[in-house]
């Protein structure tokens, strides 16, 4: 039935997005210097998630292309499932550049700023409610994850704001990697509004209406 194989499809789709929590994950784990965090693994992740969503896109061709007719939830499902496969796919994008600056600063045993694994953290518990609403098809995180999104905002405008400071009375070597921080911020930050995205794009596959602006305007 088609129903069963839209169910198969949002199981690539969440699968895909659990590989790339694992890869946020992952990335935090480099970013506080835990023994035995590796970038090899988000490496490997990244081509494998690249993999999925090619699948993704091509399943959601097939079952377009077929003659039976669909409901309206369907189509939502399956045009807005290849998008957030989509986002995801770039996220995981984001969290390699994240964990290969990361990954500089531990083999020269230079400090990441604090605010950077924070953020990490929480866009990983973004991504986790993001895919339990995807999952459930319920609607009750929605505004918690867009909350969570404007603090990861306020953590970028302070980090960066910090790191700015400091720049020009660092020697060369520090610079630089003040400057790779800077880059590592707004990687995160995009992330969380990737996040943000997926969310609503959740949202409208569940209800068939748009997250309302008084929900988005959380501070």
């Amino acid at each position: 039935m088609k129903s069963d194989a839209i169910t198969l499809f949002k199981e690539d789709v969440l699968y895909l997005g659990e590989m790339v929590a694992r890869t946020v994950s992952e990335m935090a784990r480099l970013l506080r210097k835990e023994t035995g965090a590796s970038l090899e693994l988000i490496e490997d992740q990244e081509k494998l998630i690249d993999q999925l969503y090619r699948d993704v896109e091509e399943k959601c061709l097939d079952l377009l292309l077929e003659k039976d007719v669909l409901a309206a939830k369907a189509i939502r499902t399956l045009v807005g499932s290849v998008i957030i496969a989509g986002k995801f796919e770039r996220m995981a994008d984001h969290a390699n550049r994240v964990a290969r600056i990361a990954s500089w600063a531990k083999e020269d045993d230079i400090d990441v700023p604090g605010e950077l694994p924070e953020m990490a953290e929480a866009i990983h518990k973004m991504i986790q409610d993001v895919l339990l609403c995807f999952l459930t098809e319920g609607s009750d995180k929605i505004q918690a994850i867009l909350h969570r999104d404007s603090e990861i905002d306020y953590l970028d405008a302070v980090l960066s704001k910090k790191l700015l400071a400091n720049l020009g009375s660092q020697d060369a070597e520090k610079s630089n990697m003040t400057a790779q921080f800077l880059f590592c911020t707004r990687f995160l930050e995009r992330m969380g509004d990737l996040c943000t995205s997926v969310a609503k794009r959740t949202y409208f596959i569940v209800t068939g209406t748009r997250v309302k602006p008084a929900a988005e305007n959380i501070v």
